[in-house]
């Protein structure tokens, strides 16, 4: 895993709960790939959760590369299923803090990296970032 550096765009977001959390999916093309970007939108969560989420939904041999995969499947379910979506926006600002980290997947759900990190949705109210009732308190929130 390489640490990632800091993004921003505007586009097309996901934002979806997960175990509790609130998450927001973007995802955009450079230098011929595309990435996802993917992170907790409330700031009182950091972006390892969910790492520490898909080590204990994935097999103990699993891969950092298939972990995150395990990553963009749920949000790629988020937005082509619905579930759990909190809310879709079509084209709003948003920004990535640099300092998470960056997985190259070859490609997975139409994605070749993933990058997480706290990512800010200036467009988001606090009643959308905020956690979520789970049907899984075993889950790390």
């Amino acid at each position: 895993m390489a640490t990632a550096d800091a993004a921003k765009g505007r586009g097309r977001l996901c934002v979806f709960s997960m175990f509790g959390p609130v998450f927001g999916y973007a995802s955009r093309l450079g230098d011929g790939r595309q990435v996802a970007y993917i992170g907790p939108v409330d700031p009182a969560v950091h972006w390892r959760k969910l790492w520490l989420m898909s080590d204990r939904c994935n097999r103990d041999t699993a891969t950092e590369a298939e972990k995150a995969a395990w990553i963009v499947t749920q949000a790629n379910r988020a937005l082509i299923c619905g579930s759990d979506v909190v809310v879709k926006l079509s084209d709003e600002d948003w920004e990535m803090e640099a300092g998470g980290w960056q997985v190259e997947l070859g490609t997975w759900c139409g994605q070749n990296t993933l990058v997480t990190g706290n990512l800010s949705v200036p467009a988001l109210t606090p009643d959308q970032i905020e956690s979520k009732p789970t049907r899984f308190p075993q889950q790390p929130t």
